[in-house]
Parts: C-alpha cells; structure tokens; sequence
C-alpha cells in the first residue's frame, strides 16, 4: 500500500472520530457512533424479523400478558420524546435460559428461564429496565461503530505487515482489540445500562431494593463459571452487585435525579 494511500487512510479515520461524537442522553457523556437513528431502526427491524423467524415464542397469555404489562409500565415512565422514538414491543422466547437482549429499534425479547427465575415483579422490571436503558444510550450503534472502527483500523496496520506474517498479524491485532478496546467498552455499557435501568424502575414506581436481591442471587448462581473480568463482556456478578448496591443507595437518596430523568457523572464512577 503507498504512503499516500495509508494517509488519506489515517484522514479518514481521524475525521470519523472528529465527526462522529454524539452526546448520549441521560448520562450526558459522548460516544463514536457512525449509524444514524434510522439506520439504527432498520438494523433492529431486520434482526426482530430473523429472530421471530427461527424462535418459539411463549404462547401462555398468563406469562405473555405479565411481561408486557411490567414492560408497558416501564415504558410510559419514560419521557414523552422516548416512548415516541422507538418501536417498543416485548417477546418472550421459550427456552430455559436465563438472559434478554435488546435490539436497537426497541424490539426487547425474554427467555423464559429468566422470567422462571426471578422473584417478582420488580425483579423482573430491574432486567427489563436494563434492556431498556441500552436502547435509550444507544449501545447497539455504539458497538457496530466501534466494530466498524476496530476494522478500519486492523486494515491500516496489517497493510504494513509483509503477507506471511498477516494471518499471525490479524490473530494478535483482533486478541488485543478486544481485550483493551471492545471488552472494556461493553462492561462499560453493562455498567451504564445497570444504572440507567435502576433509574427507570425507580421512575415506574418499582422497588430497587429487588435489583440487589436480583444480582445477589445472580451472583451466587453464575459467580463460579465466571470467567475473569477483563475477558468478560460483562462486569462479574459480585463487582455488580457492589456497584449496584450504591447506586440503589444514592437515588434513594436524590429522588431528583429519577425525576428530572438524568445520571450525574459521579455516579457512573461508583465501583
């Protein structure tokens, strides 16, 4: 590759970082993000067609029917501007698995396992409320972005590196970009999505006390076959249940906070 070809590369790359700033909402911090809300919309639309495509849904209208009702609580405590933005809908996925995802249009989907799991109401709120909250930051576009960035910049690098080593090249670049770039990011996500989550609970009248019973029993199921932290996605259950506990604890203490719908920076710090 020339040189001049490699520096109209790194100019590429430098602006996309320059221009693609976006202010989050909620938590007030930025993040790279290159897709556009519509853009973010049509991911979400298209993977919500595949997934209901290959999944068996939940067709008890005793579990379907409880779910949504938690799910349209939490969703009609959220600002008018958010409940107009996305295509909020819930689906409960039949099988024993403890876990839910969301996807960037709105489109939450719930195993049943985690539904079988949970205690209560509120428990199931605080899981719900954390689906919610990585829609509202927009952690899937933040992730295809950084993805995207991780790409472009593995392309730069390995055009210097004489073809017989590229394959090794390649192997080393993607190790080392996940475990000091993409993993950090995501646990930071996890993290933003926990609080923001308990924020909204708060806010649809749910008793945050229940996240912490959540964790608590998450962390004493999962906490063994967890693997170490920095090469996890997600923070480990303990190191969660900490941080969620004074968080719980700090808005229970400015009330505020959940009603003028806003996260202060010192908060996101809490370890």
């Amino acid at each position: 590759m020339g040189k001049k070809y490699l520096i109209s590369l790194l100019g590429v790359l430098a602006s996309l970082l320059l221009l693609s700033c976006a202010e989050r909402p909620v938590i007030h911090e930025h993040a790279f993000i290159l897709l556009t809300h519509y853009q973010e919309m049509s991911l979400g639309d298209e993977a919500a067609r595949e997934i209901l495509k290959k999944e068996k849904l939940v067709k008890n209208p005793k579990i379907v029917k409880k779910v949504e009702r938690i799910f349209n609580r939490l969703i009609k405590a959220l600002p008018p501007k958010f409940q107009k933005l996305y295509d909020w809908k819930v689906y409960v996925i039949d099988k024993d698995i403890i876990n839910a995802f969301a996807l960037p249009n709105g489109n939450i989907f719930v195993y049943k396992g985690l539904i079988d799991f949970v205690k209560n109401d509120d428990q199931l709120a605080a899981v719900l409320g954390h689906e919610i909250a990585h829609v509202i930051l927009r952690h899937g576009a933040e992730k295809v972005s950084q993805a995207l960035l991780a790409q472009l910049g593995g392309y730069i690098l390995l055009s210097k590196v004489s073809p017989a080593e590229r394959e090794l090249a390649a192997k080393l670049y993607n190790l080392g970009i996940n475990v000091a770039f993409l993993l950090p990011y995501s646990r930071k996500q996890e993290k933003e999505a926990d609080i923001v989550g308990i924020l909204i609970m708060m806010r649809a009248g749910y008793n945050p006390d229940e996240a912490i019973k959540l964790w608590k029993k998450m962390a004493e199921k999962f906490e063994k076959k967890e693997p170490p932290e920095w090469l996890s996605d997600h923070p480990i259950s303990k190191h969660r249940l900490d941080y969620i506990k004074k968080v719980v604890e700090f808005l229970k203490k400015h009330p505020q906070y959940v009603e003028k719908f806003e996260i202060p920076q010192k908060l996101l710090e809490v370890d």
